[in-house]
């Protein structure tokens, strides 16, 4: 009897073990990817900052990626 009692233990124990490596497995998987800190730009038409990798220059202007501010003047 002690044996029986021992293995379900040792069972109930490993199959909370596996799901715990499971569940941290599916949000490591789906966990969004950490930014790098990134510079921000004041575009020079509309007055909003967005990230640098996100902007443009034109006529050496900074300008965001809003259609309204690519439009010529």
């Amino acid at each position: 009897m002690p044996r029986i009692l021992l293995l379900i233990v040792l069972v109930w124990i490993l199959y909370f073990i596996i799901k715990r490596v499971v569940i941290s497995a599916k949000q490591a998987k789906f966990s969004p990817k950490k930014r790098e800190n990134e510079d921000i730009v004041l575009c020079s038409h509309c007055g909003c900052y967005v990230p640098i990798s996100e902007s443009k220059v034109k006529d050496n202007l900074v300008i965001c990626n809003n259609p309204d501010c690519d439009k010529p003047a």
